[in-house]
């Protein structure tokens, strides 16, 4: 039973140093004593003797399994609480902290991960709330989701407490957060709420990189986080960095699946014999469907009128700009994919839409559409705007997005031309039909005739 749990206790590295030293060591009676030593120094028989003793308590079905969840953690290097052993921890909290880390690792969902994670904290640490800050890198920002706020909140790195434990990958533990400068009074006098105490733990991957940080705020019966806390929350800590890496991948696979979906989709709508402005629409619903954008136009270039022209998702109204207007007539005279991180910040943009509707405009990304066919001519410009995240708030165009609706545009490129073309047909046979009054058409330049849709799509084009 000694040999058993020499390499099974919490100094696993140190109990297999001896043990191989016992089997390979030229002095069997040094390896020995120095075996005793180690066991007596950590008390490992008293130890064995109280998993044993809980087992018989317990009775699992699978002893050895069982033995093998209660040493589980033994290797407590992230987040240990100095001086203090796991097996120093109360069999009861041991087990919470079992219950805890299998719910958070059975999730897989991104936002029930965040949620059960949160759940989790307070219910281990008896806590009165609980903060789960995770690393976005396409922002790069610390995103806050708390028990106590239904909408989550960024920081940056190194910004306050969370942000300090980020950076250093260490945990900090407060006992009155008021009387230290390191803490922001500034959450607390919005909401009215009183922070005394404070446990924040980092949040490391298999490589050892911060990813998150978990925080327990305010011991209940106005207590302090002690070194038991330390020690579960670093447990707690090192479970939840496994589960936001695997909810991150099944987020991953779930949007690559829907993008391949959109493509799919979009391969089988335009199959049917679509007029120009069914193309138009369809094309629109789903490059919504391959980027999360606010909002998004498809402009089809009118050689013949010089010109390019749209329909309104909201009402159908046909809308038309200038060819070389705006960000949507860059890209098309350029025939180069523009992005534009801050639109505020680029001379090419036109304030004067949001500033009459309200609207905030931050991220463009205009992608011009053409066809191998066509080498060089611009058959029309796709232009999204505002990319959001995933808690909602509005982003940057990345790479990946890019790529897509690259790939979305040449895919796409043979249709619009072929819709061009029939539309241009049918304008010669209308002009040679015997009715030959002109066709009113609507435009974002009547003030009369703007619907809200309309507007957008002027801004999209960044007129005026």
């Amino acid at each position: 039973c000694r040999m058993i749990m020499l390499t099974s206790s919490v100094s696993f590295s140190k109990g297999s140093e001896i043990f191989q030293g016992l089997v390979n060591h030229d002095d069997p009676q040094t390896a020995q004593q120095r075996a005793n030593e180690y066991l007596q120094k950590h008390n490992v028989e008293e130890m064995l003797y109280g998993i044993v003793r809980n087992m018989l308590k317990a009775q699992p079905e699978n002893p050895f399994l069982y033995l093998a969840q209660e040493t589980a953690y033994a290797d407590a290097k992230k987040g240990k609480a100095a001086g203090l052993s796991i097996m120093e921890v109360p069999t009861g909290h041991l087990y919470s902290l079992f219950e805890a880390t299998k719910a958070i690792t059975a999730e897989i969902v991104p936002k029930e991960t965040v949620n059960i994670i949160i759940r989790q904290t307070i219910k281990l640490l008896n806590c009165d709330r609980a903060s789960l800050f995770v690393f976005d890198k396409r922002v790069d920002m610390l995103i806050l989701n708390a028990s106590n706020q239904s909408k989550p909140i960024r920081i940056s790195p190194g910004q306050g407490i969370a942000g300090n434990v980020f950076t250093t990958k260490e945990a900090i533990n407060i006992p009155e957060c008021y009387n230290d400068d390191r803490f922001d009074q500034s959450f607390d006098k919005a909401t009215g709420y009183r922070t005394k105490s404070l446990l924040c733990m980092p949040i490391l991957d298999f490589e050892d990189e911060a990813i998150g940080v978990v925080q327990a705020i305010n011991k209940v019966d106005d207590g302090c986080f002690t070194q038991v806390d330390e020690l579960l929350m670093g447990h707690l800590a090192q479970h939840a960095g496994i589960a936001l890496r695997n909810a991150e991948v099944y987020r991953e696979a779930i949007q690559a699946s829907d993008r391949s979906n959109a493509l799919i989709q979009t391969m089988q709508a335009l199959a049917a014999d679509l007029g120009a402005q069914s193309v138009i629409l369809t094309l629109s619903m789903h490059a919504n469907e391959l980027v999360r954008a606010d909002k998004n136009t498809v402009w089809l270039v009118d050689h013949s009128r010089e010109d390019m022209w749209s329909v309104s998702t909201d009402s159908g109204n046909e809308l038309r700009i200038p060819m070389s207007a705006g960000i949507a007539g860059e890209c098309r005279k350029t025939n180069q994919i523009i992005n534009i991180r801050d639109a505020y910040a680029d001379d090419r943009f036109s304030q004067s839409v949001d500033v009459r509707t309200g609207y905030r405009t931050k991220s463009i990304l205009a992608v011009p559409i053409t066809c191998e066919e066509q080498p060089g001519v611009v058959l029309g410009v796709i232009q999204l705007i505002n990319r959001l995240e995933l808690d909602g708030e509005v982003g940057e165009f990345d790479d990946a997005d890019i790529k897509i609706m690259e790939t979305f545009s040449r895919f796409i490129g043979p249709r619009v031309m072929k819709t061009t073309f029939l539309n241009k047909e049918k304008k010669v046979s209308e002009m040679e039909a015997v009715t030959r009054e002109p066709v009113a058409k609507k435009s974002v330049n009547d003030p009369q005739m703007v619907s809200l849709a309309e507007v957008t799509a002027e801004e999209e084009a960044g007129q005026a």
